[in-house]
């Protein structure tokens, strides 16, 4: 009786070290991840957990067989019981070098990363009877996380020759890249263009919004050379992406955006600003910050954005996009030059000064043309306006050029700094900046644009909405930041983040008495 108490008792001890165990486990995990219900059950649920190994039994009592399906490999079991321990490793593909110089002094330079960055594992599990798939699950699952956070995650499966071939990879530079002209040399701009195969899913702790096969390719002009790539995906069937990004109409297309037009110090700049002047009367790109995998290796914070073109905006309006012209600064949305149809108004413009107002008038909306310079005026967009102007309109001669907002990447600076008189000139010379010098010689415009920033610096442009939005930002991205930095081998990147926090915070404070000192300024020295 005493040895049956003695085993008994170290039975017990073993059983309540394993749930000891497992309640250390389950300690280290910092959140849920979605799973689509299921019958088959798991000994640790889908979510981002801090270990670097996680060893997972998958249960379904009443299965012939159970089988696991994780990175190509196949585990089968005759029980009702199946394990698989997964790891979070260093990483393959990102000790590859994604920009063309591994070099301090280029201004694109990739870095190794700095330590382990978290990793993300999806198992796929069956239950079979009679050879007949009964039920599944799909587990998904992040190990070695730092911080609990908030972001929506982009699991993106794809052919790595597509990538990462040295002669065909589109995220390399490739053998024959020359810094002259950079714009136009390398796999990335090569092949930026050629559209690929991927499995693609986005998804956070409640809700799927994406997932399926879909087509992808390199995206912008810039962000193709650095680092860290913008990609382009095509949306052929009906999803879930809408709700993410709190639109009402269909998305056809989006972008993973590379966050490297902020790296240094204003990460989400871009997408902030997009989200202070949606009650605008424009066209803004929805913005929603994501994290990327990449075949399971962390690849960083990107903007998931709806890809703004005609096809955007007709799926907003439910028009049909055949009954829509565009026009923007260099020609990508028409077969004419910079402008499209717009080019003739702007040419007369150039050429006469005193060209009529209400020409103007009867050719745009008005309130979406202030609120467009406005709030490019306002948050102190420095590529613009000879750079980044979108104008749509229906093709009918009653209908007028609207405006969109786009690719805000360049603003916010000092408070202080006049950009009226970065914006108007004596003598322009591109289109854009010849048609913002002329409207701001208009008085009547100069008045209507003088009363409707009143109302916005009160109301949408104000410190207390501005800082409300910074808030919310600095909570989504502070507990990412520093992952984010080290996977691009950054060491001063959050020290950088840090210090740009503070520069928009004292924008928010600052600007809106000094941009109507300077409006004020500037319509005195007009004499209007």
């Amino acid at each position: 009786m005493t040895k049956l108490k003695h085993v008994l008792g170290i039975i017990s001890l073993i059983l309540l070290s394993i749930g000891c165990q497992k309640n250390q486990i389950e300690d280290q995990k910092f959140d849920s991840l979605y799973c689509a219900p299921s019958s088959i059950k798991a000994s640790f649920n889908s979510g981002t957990y801090s270990n670097d190994s996680l060893s997972i039994s998958f249960t379904k009592p009443d299965s012939g067989s159970l089988v696991i399906i994780y990175n190509y490999d196949t585990i089968t079991s005759k029980n009702v019981t199946i394990g698989i321990t997964i790891f979070n490793s260093v990483g393959k593909l990102n000790q590859i070098p994604t920009s063309p110089i591994n070099n301090k002094n280029y201004r694109y330079n990739w870095a190794t990363p700095i330590g382990k960055a978290s990793s993300f594992h999806q198992i796929k599990v069956l239950s079979i009877e009679d050879n007949v798939i009964v039920d599944s699950l799909i587990g998904n699952y992040i190990l070695g996380a730092r911080t609990q956070d908030n972001l929506t995650i982009a699991n993106f499966q794809v052919d790595e020759e597509w990538l990462f071939n040295s002669d065909t990879g589109c995220y390399l530079p490739g053998k024959n890249f020359n810094l002259s002209p950079e714009n136009e040399t390398g796999n990335f701009y090569k092949y930026k263009k050629r559209k690929h195969p991927a499995v693609i899913q986005i998804f956070d702790k409640n809700k799927e919004y994406l997932s399926g096969n879909f087509i992808w390719r390199i995206h912008g002009l810039i962000t193709p050379k650095t680092p860290q790539k913008s990609l382009r995906i095509y949306l052929k069937e009906k999803t879930k992406i809408k709700n993410l990004l709190e639109l009402n109409h269909k998305v056809d297309k989006i972008i993973l955006r590379s966050s490297y037009s902020g790296w240094g110090t204003k990460i989400f700049i871009d997408g902030f600003i997009a989200d202070a002047c949606k009650g605008l009367n424009l066209d803004v790109m929805a913005y929603k910050p994501i994290k990327v995998y990449i075949n399971g290796e962390y690849w960083g914070i990107h903007g998931l954005r709806e890809h703004m073109d005609l096809n955007a905006i007709a799926n907003k309006y439910n028009l049909k996009k055949k009954h829509l012209a565009d026009a923007d600064d260099k020609g990508y949305s028409t077969d004419m030059d910079e402008f499209g149809e717009l080019k003739t108004l702007f040419d007369h413009i150039k050429s006469n000064s005193n060209y009529p107002y209400d020409s103007i008038q009867n050719n745009f909306d008005m309130p979406s043309l202030i609120d467009w310079l406005a709030a490019e005026m306002f948050f102190q967009n420095t590529d613009w306006p000879g750079n980044n102007t979108f104008f749509w309109k229906k093709q009918n001669e009653y209908d007028k050029w609207k405006c969109v907002l786009i690719d805000m990447d360049a603003c916010i600076g000092y408070p202080k700094d006049n950009i009226f008189e970065y914006s108007i000139e004596k003598k322009p010379a591109s289109l854009g900046k010849i048609f913002v010098t002329y409207l701001f010689n208009q008085k009547e415009f100069v008045l209507a644009f003088k009363k409707r920033t009143e109302y916005l610096l009160e109301n949408n442009f104000s410190t207390a909405q501005l800082m409300f939005k910074l808030n919310t930002y600095k909570k989504i991205f502070d507990p990412v930041i520093s992952e984010h930095y080290a996977r691009w081998g950054d060491p001063e990147g959050v020290s950088k983040y840090n210090k740009g926090i503070s520069k928009i915070q004292t924008f928010c404070e600052q600007r809106q008495s000094y941009f109507q000192s300077n409006l004020d300024k500037f319509i005195v020295s007009k004499s209007f």
